[in-house]
């Protein structure tokens, strides 16, 4: 992908996100959805270079990180909700918004299947099966790239008291729940959390925890040790205990031998 064509393709986002502004302004949802869709574009765009991608490679590793939540705006638009769970999955609807809204027309096949493919697969809980070496080096660098803006974003709405205002950051939870036992187990066991045992912001901390376990670039744990990200975390967890201290022990462990 040229810089040219990545220069269009910022365009239509800009385009598109615009049309869900009223009176000029995006409500303070979408507008956190378009910061950090900005963010991520910018992290794949660094952590890409940071691993001596090609050019194009890069490029079309920005225009990812770009789209990848392009479905929040219309998701939230109708549901008043980020939660998947409830509403819709926002990986299949952000394919199906960039084919209906014509926002990748005039691409070549290879780079419109590929941005279609990690749009689709970059919130699942696994890879899926079967996956070319492109569209597996493209799919992990966009899951890399979301959790580690969504770390920022998860701490920087704690410190501003956002969280608070805007409960639908965290997806609701209860901020100063315990936490569910089953997270905890399964955080233990190196499984993956499931998602139906969130009721806590804790919950959602060793949630985080476990991504960092699944970070697929060395560069971007790097990243994660550079922007203190587990010191952060402890800064504004509203509860601690033992178990829970624990996982991040072992997190920071993990990331210093990484």
């Amino acid at each position: 992908m040229t810089s040219e064509t990545l220069a269009q393709l910022t365009e239509r986002f800009r385009a598109y996100t615009n049309r869900y502004r009223t009176d000029g302004v995006l409500e303070p949802m979408q507008q956190l959805k378009l910061d950090h869709s900005l963010r991520v574009s910018a992290d794949a765009r660094a952590l890409a270079s940071d691993m001596d991608w090609p050019e194009e490679e890069i490029h079309l590793a920005e225009a990812v990180g770009l789209f990848h939540d392009i479905a929040r705006f219309p998701q939230f638009r109708q549901y008043r909700s980020f939660n998947d769970g409830e509403t819709v999955d926002h990986g299949d609807l952000g394919a199906e918004t960039l084919e209906t809204e014509n926002l990748l027309d005039g691409l070549a096949a290879e780079p419109r299947e590929l941005i279609l493919h990690a749009v689709r697969f970059h919130n699942k809980k696994e890879l899926p099966p079967e996956l070319t070496a492109h569209e597996e080096k493209h799919l992990r660098l966009i899951r890399d790239a979301d959790r580690l803006d969504i770390f920022f974003v998860c701490c920087d709405a704690i410190q501003s008291g956002r969280i608070h205002d805007h409960p639908e950051v965290a997806i609701g939870v209860d901020f100063e729940g315990p936490v569910t036992p089953e997270v905890l187990e399964q955080f233990e066991q190196r499984e993956k959390i499931d998602y139906r045992h969130l009721r806590s912001m804790a919950d959602r901390f060793i949630l985080q925890l476990s991504w960092i376990h699944d970070l697929s670039y060395d560069t971007t744990k790097r990243q994660v040790r550079d922007r203190n990200v587990i010191e952060k975390f402890l800064d504004v967890i509203p509860i601690k205990d033992d178990r829970l201290l624990k996982c991040f022990e072992t997190t920071a462990a993990f990331l210093a031998e990484a």
